[in-house]
């Protein structure tokens, strides 16, 4: 082999070398977070209302866990997490948590509702929390409600004790003008002065009701239509 060849071939494995070097180095390169773009979500806040006469609260999500404490229908508690077949709750102010069957929660997006609010709007607010629940006839709590039922369990959630039935319910409070009407006052509908259907008026000429067999609570318009040729009046039940 002449010098030639001799120096072409160290210098081939200088570049080799280099090479090497540089794919080692680069190998363990560390690239610093910044230079990656990502968003990091925030965590989504939940509640939840009760839809069981009485439910138990586990200290772990087993039926074989001891029972914390109860929980009754339309009571509302802050959700952590859901797992298959539970729901992490916290079941007090203080925080204390337990968990509770999904088969008797309804899990809501977003923050729990503050009923401090006063007047009727307390009674609104409340009444939101069940639309979509299904009418069922002679029901009075949140796994189904007929149009009074909705009525007397949520002003009774309030502490107020109304009649029954919705002809009866609009002989409760004072009454009140379609044009004096305010978020929470009783509406009643019907023909020769008796209320065959009642809802609670939440503003804007509209209000929150259960209808009928195969409905469920919802918010309907009453300025036009069936509900505006058949009203009879509103009652005041907070004032």
């Amino acid at each position: 082999m002449s010098f030639k060849d001799e120096s072409l071939e160290k210098n081939l494995r200088r570049i080799v070398a280099t090479l090497l070097v540089l794919i080692t180095i680069s190998t363990f390169i560390i690239v610093p977070a910044y230079a990656y773009e990502y968003e990091i979500e925030e965590p989504v806040q939940c509640y939840g209302v009760i839809q069981a006469s009485t439910l138990n609260v586990r200290e772990a999500a087993s039926m074989d866990a001891d029972i914390i404490t109860t929980l009754s229908a339309g009571q509302r508690v802050r959700v952590n997490w859901v797992e298959p077949g539970w729901v992490s709750v916290a079941y007090n102010n203080d925080g204390l948590m337990g968990y509770v069957s999904a088969d008797y929660i309804t899990v809501y997006e977003g923050e729990m509702p503050d009923y401090s609010s006063t007047g009727g709007q307390a009674a609104v607010d409340l009444a939101m929390q069940f639309l979509g629940v299904p009418y069922v006839w002679g029901g009075t709590s949140p796994s189904g409600f007929d149009c009074s039922g909705l009525i007397y369990y949520v002003y009774g959630q309030l502490g107020y004790s109304l009649n029954r039935v919705a002809d009866d319910q609009m002989k409760n409070g004072i009454p009140v003008s379609f044009e004096e009407l305010a978020p929470g006052d009783l509406v009643g509908f019907g023909t020769g002065g008796y209320a065959s259907h009642i809802g609670m008026y939440i503003g804007d000429g509209k209000m929150i009701h259960a209808p009928h067999t195969g409905d469920v609570v919802k918010i309907t318009d009453i300025t036009t239509g069936y509900y505006a040729s058949r009203f009879l009046g509103g009652r005041r039940i907070i004032y």
